[in-house]
């Protein structure tokens, strides 16, 4: 055991004790705390302190509002006052395009989503006899903790929720754990379980009698299931078609669809991608997934949708709204657009995963196209893409914090690029 003095905050939520054998971080310790902490070493050699006492408290360090806080791995900065919170998430951003040197001339005010609208939620489900422990992992380990409340998802989820653990028991095989996946758009929710079910682990007619039920039980408008995390699940019973609007555009989602976590975190992402964009003009939109920028963009004119998820791409070909819009599936890692096709285009925008689109962005890079607007979850893939893009002759015009991950330490950004 030791007395550390915590001296930052690291990019995870960790608290940094700076030591002459290194750098030890602890969980859910804030710069300015003395903790007592059990210091072991961790997977990759990195030191790890866990909090046995708070000596003196931080002077940013306040009490969590959840009661699960202790016990749940989901939030990590409960802790901390919002005034601090809220610079740490901006420096997060500020630092890994610093990091890259490519700050952009203009900061526009960052947008932060309240708590209690996370409409898309994956619990841990873990059977055992008749019941069924449904909740999130704790930090650090694969033990599952049963969570009745949540502050950052929607309370319709929530209220689901309590009604689960029960409905569950026939569906989930004992002394395993499986993910139940829940989203809901426009009133209707889906669910998609994940691993094994039934007594046989797989989706047989005694299964398919307990969907139904469950199904009308608790007016879920969809219920799918995938063994395995990359398989492609498969729809088991639907009511009513999940369906989704982005602008104009109507859009029957395939399971499983991304969508933005929170409904107000969409809107004002959709807001900043649309804010440069020219009145009318053709436009790609790289990484489209569901739409999301897609539907508000064809009120300016032609998109050109890519991505590589075939059922994103097959839900947009059919999708409702205005025209023309061409959905494309395309795998953009492996087979960017290069300039060639690029020169068509008034404005690209890319949305990535978290790995970023470096390969993308070095076709556009060497492009001539006027405008990009870049929207990321991940600041140090988005940054070293940012690089790339001013490097080969852009200027990054603006930026802005979007945090719809409350009390993590995810956070968003958009940026505009235009060519010098």
């Amino acid at each position: 055991m030791s007395d550390l003095s915590i001296h930052a905050l690291g990019p995870q939520g960790d608290g940094i004790h700076n030591a002459d054998r290194g750098a030890i971080y602890v969980d859910r310790a804030l710069p300015g705390d003395v903790v007592q902490a059990k210091v072991q070493r961790g997977s990759g050699g990195v030191l790890r302190g866990e909090i046995l006492r708070v000596v003196t408290p931080s002077p940013h360090r306040v009490a969590a509002p959840c009661p699960n806080f202790n016990v749940c791995g989901g939030c990590t900065l409960q802790h901390v006052d919002t005034a601090f919170y809220r610079d740490w998430k901006i420096g997060i951003v500020c630092d890994a395009l610093a990091r890259e040197d490519v700050l952009p001339e203009v900061w526009h005010d960052p947008v932060f989503v309240p708590p209690a609208t996370r409409r898309r939620v994956t619990f841990a489900a873990y059977k055992k006899g008749r019941r069924v422990t449904l909740g999130y992992f704790r930090r650090r380990t694969h033990m599952v903790t049963d969570i009745a409340t949540c502050l950052v998802a929607d309370p319709a989820i929530m209220d689901l929720r309590a009604k689960l653990s029960l409905a569950l028991v026939p569906l989930l095989q004992d002394g395993k754990t499986t993910d139940v996946f829940l989203q809901s758009v426009r009133g209707q929710t889906e669910m998609v379980i994940t691993g094994p079910i039934g007594k046989k682990g797989t989706a047989d007619l005694q299964v398919y009698e307990v969907v139904a039920e469950l199904a009308q039980a608790l007016k879920l408008a969809r219920i799918s299931w995938r063994a395995r995390d990359r398989d492609e699940p498969e729809v088991m019973l639907e009511v009513n078609p999940l369906r989704a609007r982005f602008g104009a555009l109507d859009v029957n989602l395939p399971p499983l669809a991304f969508l933005q976590p929170t409904q107000a975190g969409e809107d004002a992402l959709a807001a900043a991608v649309m804010a440069p964009l020219p009145k009318k003009g053709t436009f790609a939109d790289l990484f489209c997934g569901s739409g999301t920028f897609s539907g508000p963009m064809l009120d300016r004119g032609t998109v050109d949708a890519f991505d590589n998820g075939a059922a994103a791409i097959r839900a947009l070909e059919k999708s409702r709204g205005p025209r023309p819009l061409h959905p494309k599936q395309r795998d953009l890692f492996k087979d960017p657009l290069y300039p060639e096709e690029l020169k068509r285009y008034d404005a690209v925008v890319f949305d990535p995963p978290r790995a970023g689109a470096d390969a993308q962005a070095m076709q556009l890079a060497a492009s001539e196209v006027p405008l990009i607007v870049g929207v990321s979850c991940d600041p140090r893939t988005f940054a070293r893409d940012a690089r790339i893009l001013t490097t080969g002759g852009y200027t990054l015009e603006s930026a802005q914090v979007i945090d719809q991950f409350t009390w993590s330490h995810h956070v968003e950004l958009a940026a505009i690029f235009r060519r010098r």
